[in-house]
């Protein structure tokens, strides 16, 4: 008896070490609780984000065919010129001189042809009465004709002389404004080496296009007349739209990236985009109107016990978020995954299954989606119990022993075919 009432003993001491190990370590542990939001109804969008450059949808470069000093400059930066309109001139002292030779020159030529043209016709004469030779004859007709040549040669360069004392005064070749202006009155150009440049002149600012470099991952969901936003540094607070003009064929490689060039058409009717600015381009390859959205990280999240590991990713690791890197379509799920690919466009038609946690009094319940388009934060979902206002947990946190907080238990997850 006295050993059994001795091994009661050392259990009931046992038992009250165990109790109190345990209370220790569940005061120690950190309480779970979950961050909910709802569920909202709201346009789901999916992008793909590039950059380009804003600019006059004609630029033309004003030359110079002949070399000389300006004399005069008629126009400045930023103004506006129509077709035809005198720009500048370059002294024309050296051109009139080159006109007069060449008129003189055509007027020696006439001469020469004339007087040879007199000399053909009599020899003609001489020929009838047998007074000349054949080989006379013969002999004043080439003459003739070499003297015609040389005349019709005068005339051409008279022509170009003429032509170049023109060139002098430079005009604008279109309507629009002036965004270079590169001499200044007193200075030589020289047209001998290279045409330089005087004006660069850009067609009508009222509408604009943006050259986009489109990474070659994200090429196959763009297409002509998609619709386009984009920002710019200047007006940070306001989005403008464009649509796709043209998706051109040549690649662009730099360091081993490869890109295409997209022109985006612009309308400009208030002025406020000026050419070479810098645009953030969002192409619009879906969009849902009116749907029931819920955020990402919704459908990454699992509670810690739940038995299913977060999808698109390792349980309790970084998932990937459902918004494609650099708002390029594409996310977990969805086939095709990471960013854009072919599969990029089929996602925003054909539902993905899914998971949601809601929040049922104090337990984490799994509700099975459809799983729509994916946009940038929220993505499309559909279900049974999936309700405008639903309130849906993105996230948990743990906190210290002795918090207000206490923990919600998660039901089991369902089990899907295939191992969901």
């Amino acid at each position: 008896m006295r050993y059994l009432r001795g091994c009661l003993v050392v259990v009931a001491l046992l038992l009250v070490a165990a109790g109190g190990t345990w209370a220790w370590v569940s005061r120690s542990a950190p309480a779970e609780t979950y961050r909910t939001v709802p569920v909202a109804r709201t346009d789901v969008r999916r992008t793909v984000s590039a950059t380009g450059t804003l600019d006059a949808v004609t630029r033309v470069e004003v030359g110079t065919q002949v070399s000389g000093i300006l004399a005069e400059v008629l126009v400045d930066f930023n103004d506006h010129v129509v077709k035809d309109q005198v720009l500048a001139r370059i002294d024309t002292a050296l051109l009139d001189a080159d006109v007069a030779s060449a008129s003189a020159k055509v007027a020696e030529a006439a001469a020469t042809q004339h007087r040879l043209q007199l000399e053909a016709d009599r020899v003609g004469a001489l020929r009838q009465r047998e007074a000349a030779t054949l080989q006379e004859v013969e002999v004043a007709t080439a003459e003739l004709a070499v003297a015609e040549a040389q005349l019709r040669t005068a005339q051409v360069g008279l022509t170009r002389a003429r032509r170049n004392l023109g060139y002098a005064t430079i005009t604008a070749p279109i309507d629009g404004t002036i965004i270079r202006r590169d001499l200044d009155p007193g200075q030589t150009v020289n047209a001998g080496l290279s045409a330089p440049t005087l004006f660069l002149i850009a067609g009508d600012l009222a509408h604009m296009q943006i050259l986009v470099a489109v990474d070659e991952s994200d090429i196959g969901q763009i297409h002509d007349k998609q619709a386009a936003e984009f920002t710019v540094q200047a007006w940070p607070d306001r989005t403008f739209n464009g649509v796709v003009r043209q998706v051109r064929l040549m690649s662009n490689a730099e360091e081993s990236v490869v890109t295409y060039t997209v022109v985006v058409d612009v309308d400009n009717a208030d002025g406020v985009l000026l050419p070479g600015m810098t645009a953030t381009v969002e192409f619009i390859v879906g969009e849902a109107k009116d749907a029931l959205c819920v955020a990402n990280a919704a459908l990454r999240f699992t509670p810690d016990g739940a038995g299913e590991p977060a999808r698109g990713g390792p349980a309790g690791g970084a998932a990937s978020t459902g918004a494609p890197a650099g708002a390029s379509g594409g996310g977990p799920g969805g086939p095709g995954g990471g960013r854009g690919g072919p599969g990029a466009k089929r996602r925003g038609k054909e539902p993905t299954e899914g998971t949601v946690w809601a929040l049922d009094g104090t337990t984490a319940k799994p509700l099975p989606v459809k799983v729509g388009l994916r946009g940038t934060t929220c993505s499309e979902v559909s279900g049974d119990g999936v309700t405008e206002g639903l309130a849906v947990i993105v996230g948990a946190d743990h906190a210290a022993a002795g918090g207000t907080a206490s923990p919600l238990q998660p039901t089991a997850a369902p089990k899907r075919p295939g191992g969901f």
